[in-house]
């Protein structure tokens, strides 16, 4: 788990975006000299234990990367690392100190209500002064899922250390809500604190298979908007900006508006963000700056237009791109980009009337009504992508920067590295 974040560097940005940021972080190589503090010398084998995330588990996190293979190119760790035996995609297991070479390991984890029991055999090769030890997790998902508060749970590690059972280690760990995204996970404290980059945890609530999206394309659709919604297939980038223009407009009478609520209770841990599933955004009215640009770009997947999330320091909003084979590369020239972002905190600044009210108008008045609002609401939409523009002309360079706070997190890079949507359980 250590060198997640950097074998997510090297294969979806390198492999995929052929250059184009996706994410950036710290390698764990240096992180994990950190946590190296004292020499080897031959002792008796402790046993903690051990979690990606400390005491704090966070359901989106297991959930979004159940089918994720950190290690699937075979990347060797470096000579510093802490050696990781067993399921070295996982995320919880035992920590050993003071490993004897050749000696055979059990590891046995059970997460009470969150976990089944979850068995690895292993046989440490050399001395080791520290080893982490993962079976791979049988958790329970639809349980992790349903975690809308956060809540005590017990952990349980078993540890037989060459046939002699080790005392079993219990710990009192914290389930996080589902709707917790954690984008950091931090490592050591005060100065000497290190990052591991999780930014990608965003797409995860990303869910192009929502159920409401088909009933606000439909509303779209008889508003006579737009004709279709067909992606690139027209071949015209003026249709396809009508396209999210349509979204937009939509979601306006719906009275979506913004709502700067971002907090979470603090983990010293990892930093984490709350991020609603796209029904709670709608039926609630409300949208943080991530919130709104989870909504769009879930709908904008849903119709094939290539899209992203844009994370500038202490902010997010959505981008998308023309060129149906564009990069998302915000950080070309302003005469050469092909990448609109959209500023989606201002889809409250401008009040139309929810499309009940609006056809109990008689038909002229509807019509009138209709078309003002609609002029109103496209000089907000044409507000949001200017303001968007500005960061793009401003900061581009910034978006190719190694362990730059500006990034692109592309909706379909990271599907295809295997994050998967976390289902909200509404069914429509």
């Amino acid at each position: 788990m250590f060198y997640r974040a950097a074998l997510f560097l090297a294969k979806i940005t390198f492999s995929l975006l052929n250059g184009h940021t996706l994410m950036k972080t710290r390698s764990f190589l240096a992180v994990a000299l950190l946590l190296v503090s004292v020499p080897f010398a031959p002792a008796k084998t402790e046993v903690e234990a051990w979690s990606y995330t400390g005491t704090d588990i966070y359901p989106s996190a297991i959930i979004a990367t159940a089918l994720v293979d950190w290690n699937a190119d075979g990347e060797e760790e470096g000579e510093d690392a802490i050696p990781v035996l067993g399921d070295r995609n996982g995320w919880v297991g035992a920590r050993l100190l003071d490993v004897p070479a050749g000696s055979k390991v059990k590891v046995e984890v059970t997460g009470e209500g969150w976990l089944k029991t979850s068995k690895v055999e292993v046989v440490v090769e050399d001395d080791e002064e520290e080893v982490i030890v993962m079976p791979k997790g049988v958790f329970d998902f639809d349980a992790l899922r349903a975690v809308r508060q956060q809540k005590p749970a017990n952990l349980s590690v078993k540890v037989t250390l060459n046939g002699k059972q080790m005392p079993e280690q219990n710990e009192v760990v914290t389930l996080r809500s589902i709707n917790e995204c954690p984008f950091a996970v931090i490592f050591g404290e005060g100065d000497e604190a290190t990052a591991d980059d999780l930014s990608w945890m965003f797409a995860a609530y990303v869910n192009e298979n929502h159920p409401w999206i088909d009933s606000i394309l439909k509303e779209a659709l008889d508003a006579k908007l737009v004709d279709s919604f067909d992606g690139y297939q027209s071949k015209d980038p003026e249709k396809v900006i009508a396209q999210v223009f349509a979204i937009w407009h939509v979601l306006q009478r719906h009275g979506m508006k913004y709502s700067d609520i971002t907090n979470t209770p603090k983990s010293k841990f990892a930093a984490a963000q709350t991020v609603r599933f796209l029904d709670d955004s709608i039926k609630a009215t409300q949208a943080n700056c991530v919130d709104g640009s989870v909504i769009f770009a879930s709908i904008l997947t849903k119709i094939s237009i290539n899209c992203g999330l844009v994370l500038v320091p202490g902010h997010c909003f959505v981008c998308f791109d023309l060129d149906p084979d564009g990069e998302l590369d915000v950080a070309a020239s302003d005469d050469e980009r092909t990448v609109i972002g959209l500023e989606t905190t201002m889809l409250g600044s401008t009040d139309l009337k929810p499309v009940a009210e609006l056809k109990n108008l008689p038909a002229k008045t509807r019509a009138k009504v209709a078309q003002k609002e609609g002029e109103s609401s496209a000089a907000t939409f044409g507000g949001a992508i200017d303001v968007a523009s500005q960061v793009f002309s401003e900061h581009g360079a910034e978006f190719d920067e190694d362990g730059s706070a500006y990034q692109v997190i592309p909706i379909a890079a990271a599907r295809e590295l295997g994050i998967m949507p976390i289902a909200s359980g509404e069914s429509k």
